[in-house]
């Protein structure tokens, strides 16, 4: 007990040490992760300033930019030949040069009507009606600054970034103006701030398109930062940071982003996480050197404190550990000691003398007398003997077993052994000191061993065949150093003539096995392994008996070898097994017509032997037919596994045989099918423990069976199999999806389940009966679903084998309600189409994509003066209805082959001869993907409205009084006129001086 708390003192005082140095620790690493942390915090305050200073920066640059796309579209509107053009040019050279790559104008088509690079060149009229920047603005009629991702400019031929502005021509979209600036100027006025280094800023569009960067400008050009980006995952936000390392240069940044508050633009500053880190992280290196330094030698100090405190308690120990040694050695051998000083010296032994005896406590020391009579009187003398002679030095140890009476009369065997220690010229001064140990038990052994040699020597008698020893000598000669009796049922010779010679043995041996037997007796002495060996025996009365012998070999000191070992006779066993192969011949011959492989599983010892047959089947063609159960187990597909071992183990248990499908692991990675048969054999038989059965290639099956049931599986259809009896027999999983309202299999279940109740199933079964009379049917049923909802269904069933009608039914059912309820739907929208066209105020023709007439109404056969019933007009082609149209309508209408291949509405209106005026309405009919459906014609009779619109124009231009045209529309007259004139169209009438009134002339 006080070693063990000395050795946890020592161990709790370096634990001690430890914690402390332990606790030190955890409050330095605090305190330079809050220097760390606080050092990363005032990097991202500065990337943070400098974003937002950028930003102010890029506002007032875009701003300037957006001011002068502005004053060019004005001046553009007002003058685009001389005021622009100056205005263009001071704009380039007010900007750095090179700033600026080109200014353009395009028109309201995207063609470019104007380009500072080459105002008079033949690019002139290049298209950039396809690009974003011109077709931002085609799309919005509010005016604003459009900034493009950097693009190839088609006039430039270099990379810019298109900042375009719409110009207006009057209250119409009229082109844009296009100022194409040079990234690297905006790169440079990002490298102003960081002029060297890995810090780096990005000007980016609000959709993470680069527009500009202070470093490797040409590297992103045409690129976007990753979608995970912060300002892209919340447009919302204004603001933001964030640390990455960039994909562009592999560069841990500390990112700091503000978006423009007019613009649709980010400004990003990353600020390297190296550089900004370097002063700190090395502090922070220098601050563990020191302090690891420090603790490593303060714990050095203590461990060497406690190893000079551990050394001296092992001296202490170690002293120890010899006193305990000599008593556990006579302990441990249950020796004693004792010691005598001749010639006539008492005897003095320890007190396991006493305890060996019975004595009492105080005779230890025995003299001369009291020994002899403790000692057996056969064994007096021999005792004597010995002790004089060591006395006198004739051997140099003492060593006797005589036997001594215990207390109680038994008799003890005692081994003593003892030297003389100290010799000298004087008898008296001798003393001889010595061991005792009790070896009763190895005499009692030694009896045994004779008593169980004799036993033995009996019952070899009765043992049949030889128990024997064989010796072969160098020289080739041999003979049977031992040979139980049984030798002379083997050989037909005596023990004691076999001890001579042993060529009588060997001159009954079967000619034809002899040499094999000389043979392996001979392997056998060159590599003492063990010999094992079947040969026959001719006996003298002329019968051949099949023998077997085992015996292990052993050298000895001469050269010679001997052998120990056993031969019996073997001649029935021998005819059992060759019945045994042949019935096994046959079984294999059975199995390789078949293809099936054998295994056998010994539960005890978990071994599966299996044959060639069962390793070709999964890619082995060599390989050890012997496996562990384990390795078997691993072969199984996971999926399966569970499933295989419990049946195994409950069949197995019941002792009843097996039959179970699973996937086993191929040589190749793969999977394949196995059938797996097997049985048990019964406890009371030989082969107890022992399952043997059948293993079969199933894969093609299995393919085939799961090829048929992907088939059923996805087909669109739900597909059933039904019984002479009603009851579903397979189904496929989009009628369990669609019929089961548990989600359970259908299969079992009548096919009542699937009908509303159980009279809709009776008025069902009629087509069932139909499918047998009449080889198949088809009908639609209103059915029930899993959901509880009614559906209709088309519904075909044939019989699974048309040549047994009464057989099994496949059903097939396609759920139709929708296709019902769209043709209803349908139908009611054409009636109600039908009765607004019928009513419609004029009249309504609608045509397909070949001009056939597909709707009409009365009121347009009326218009035109047809006496053709609408209704009998529906369906005449192009050419028939162009004839029943009056002439002034066809010369009014184009061409018939322009009609049809316009792709716009258009309207026209034609007088008839009959005084009326007819508008008539051409709408294409098209699909949403813009595929043509035909044409909508609509003519109306607008003779009315256009009486009504002269007589106002007349009152509008005309003087009451006089009758002749007023001032006012004389002056809108002229205007238009000289307007006319000034877009280049050549004057449509002139004034006459003489008489007053503008003549008009064609």
């Amino acid at each position: 007990m006080k070693k063990f708390w000395m050795h946890w003192r020592v161990t709790g005082a370096l634990a001690a040490v430890l914690v402390a140095c332990g606790a030190y620790w955890w409050l330095l690493l605090a305190q330079q992760q809050e220097q760390t942390t606080f050092a990363e915090t005032q990097t991202e305050l500065r990337a943070t300033h400098i974003a937002r200073t950028l930003a102010a920066q890029m506002e007032t640059l875009m701003g300037g930019l957006e001011y002068l796309a502005r004053s060019l579209a004005v001046l553009h509107e007002h003058d685009p030949q001389h005021t622009f053009q100056l205005a263009a040019s001071d704009a380039l050279d007010s900007f750095p040069p090179g700033s600026i790559l080109q200014i353009a104008v395009a028109d309201s088509s995207g063609r470019i009507v104007y380009s500072s690079l080459s105002p008079d060149s033949a690019t002139l009229g290049t298209s950039i009606g396809d690009r974003p920047h011109f077709q931002a603005h085609t799309l919005e009629t509010e005016k604003r600054l459009y900034i493009s991702r950097p693009t190839l400019g088609r006039v430039s031929r270099q990379w810019s970034v298109q900042v375009s502005y719409p110009i207006s021509q009057g209250n119409r979209f009229g082109g844009v103006v296009v100022l194409s600036i040079n990234p690297d100027y905006l790169s440079s006025t990002l490298r102003d701030v960081f002029t060297q280094g890995n810090d780096a800023a990005l000007l980016l569009r609000a959709d993470g398109a680069y527009l500009a960067r202070s470093h490797d400008q040409n590297g992103v050009l045409d690129l976007n930062v990753p979608a995970d980006r912060e300002f892209l995952r919340y447009p919302e936000r204004t603001s933001g940071r964030y640390q990455i390392v960039a994909t562009i240069d592999g560069v841990h940044r500390f990112y700091a982003w503000q978006r423009l508050a007019q613009y649709p633009l980010v400004i990003s500053v990353g600020l390297s996480h190296d550089q900004a880190m370097m002063g700190t992280y090395q502090s922070v290196r220098d601050s563990r050197l020191r302090n690891a330094v420090g603790t490593l030698a303060f714990v050095l100090a203590a461990c060497w404190i406690a190893l000079l405190f551990q050394r001296q308690k092992q001296d202490h120990a170690r002293l120890e550990r010899q006193r305990q040694r000599y008593r556990l050695a006579l302990e441990g051998g249950k020796l004693g000691t004792w010691n005598w000083s001749p010639p006539a010296g008492d005897f003095f032994f320890d007190r396991r003398w006493v305890r060996l005896l019975g004595l009492p406590k105080e005779a230890y020391h025995p003299n001369h007398e009291q020994l002899q009579a403790l000692i057996h009187p056969e064994d007096w003398p021999v005792w004597c003997d010995a002790l004089d002679a060591h006395v006198r030095g004739d051997s140099e140890f003492l060593e006797a077993e005589p036997r001594l009476r215990h207390q109680d009369g038994h008799w003890i065997w005692m081994q003593v052994r003892g030297r003389i220690v100290r010799r000298a010229g004087q008898p008296s001064s001798q003393r001889i000191t010595g061991t005792y140990i009790d070896v009763t038990q190895r005499h009692e052994i030694d009896a045994a061993r004779q008593e169980l040699q004799q036993r033995l020597a009996k019952l070899l008698v009765q043992v049949p065949g030889t128990v024997y020893q064989y010796r072969l000598r160098p020289d080739g000669s041999s003979c049977f150093p031992y040979a139980s009796p049984g030798i002379a049922d083997i050989y037909g010779i005596t023990p004691e003539l076999a001890q001579t010679d042993s060529r009588q043995a060997f001159a009954s041996a079967h000619p034809e096995d002899l040499e094999a037997l000389r043979s392996s007796i001979l392997e056998s002495a060159n590599t003492l392994e063990l010999w094992s060996h079947e040969w026959r025996q001719v006996l003298p009365n002329g019968q051949t008996r099949w023998l077997a012998g085992q015996a292990k070999p052993e050298r000895e000191a001469d050269g010679s070898t001997l052998w120990h070992g056993y031969i019996h006779d073997v001649t029935e066993q021998h005819s059992v097994m060759e019945a045994l192969r042949r019935s096994e011949a046959r079984l294999r011959l059975t199995m390789a017509a078949v293809q099936d492989g054998l295994w056998e599983w010994d539960t005890r010892t978990g071994i599966i032997e299996m044959d060639k047959r069962c390793h070709q089947m999964l890619g082995y063609e060599v390989l050890s037919q012997k496996l562990d159960f384990q390795t078997w187990q691993q072969h199984v597909h996971p999926d399966d596994r569970h499933r295989v071992l419990t049946t195994l183990q409950r069949q197995i248990a019941l002792g009843e045989p097996f039959d179970m499908e699973t996937r086993l692991l191929t040589q190749q990675g793969t999977w394949r099918w196995m059938e797996i048969r097997g049985q048990v054999a019964p406890d009371d038989t030989e082969i107890a423990g022992l399952v043997i059965g059948t293993q079969t290639d199933i894969t093609p099956r299995k393919q085939e069976t799961h090829f048929r049931q992907a088939l059923l599986d996805n087909a669109a259809a739900a597909l059933l199999i039904s019984t002479p009896e009603r009851i579903i027999a397979l189904a496929n999983h989009r009628a369990v999806e669609t019929f089961s309202e548990d989600g359970l299999p259908l299969q079992g279940r009548s096919l009542s389940v699937l009908h509303r109740h159980e009279a809709a199933f009776t008025q069902f079964l009629p087509y069932v009966d139909a499918v047998r009379e009449q080889g198949g049917v088809e009908v639609e049923y209103l059915m029930r679903t899993a959901t509880g909802a009614l559906r209709w269904f088309s519904i075909r069933g044939t019989p699974l084998d048309p040549q047994q009608p009464e057989g099994d039914v496949i059903w097939t059912l396609v759920d139709t309600t929708e296709r019902r309820e769209t043709e209803e739907a349908l139908a009611t929208a054409q009636a109600h189409l039908m009765e607004v066209i019928r009513h419609f105020p004029g009249g309504v023709l609608v045509q397909n994509q070949v001009g056939t007439a597909v709707v009409l109404n009365q009121a347009l056969c009326d218009l035109f003066g047809v006496s053709t019933l609408s209704e009998e007009l529906v369906g005449c082609d192009r050419a028939k209805l162009r004839a029943m149209v009056p002439a002034e309508v066809l010369d009014t209408l184009p061409a018939t082959d322009q009609l049809y291949a316009m792709g716009n509405n258009a309207t026209y209106e034609v007088a008839l001869a009959q005084g009326t005026t007819v508008r008539i309405d051409m709408v294409q009919i098209r699909t949403a993907r813009g595929d043509d459906l035909g044409r909508l014609w609509l003519a109306q009779d607008i003779t009315e409205r256009r009486q009504r619109e002269r007589t106002l124009e007349r009152l509008a231009t005309t003087d009451t009084l006089t009758g002749l045209t007023n001032r006012r529309a004389f002056m809108a007259r002229l205007e238009a006129e000289i307007t006319h004139i000034a877009h280049g169209a050549p004057p449509s009438g002139l004034l006459d001086a003489g008489s007053g009134p503008l003549q008009t002339g064609q």
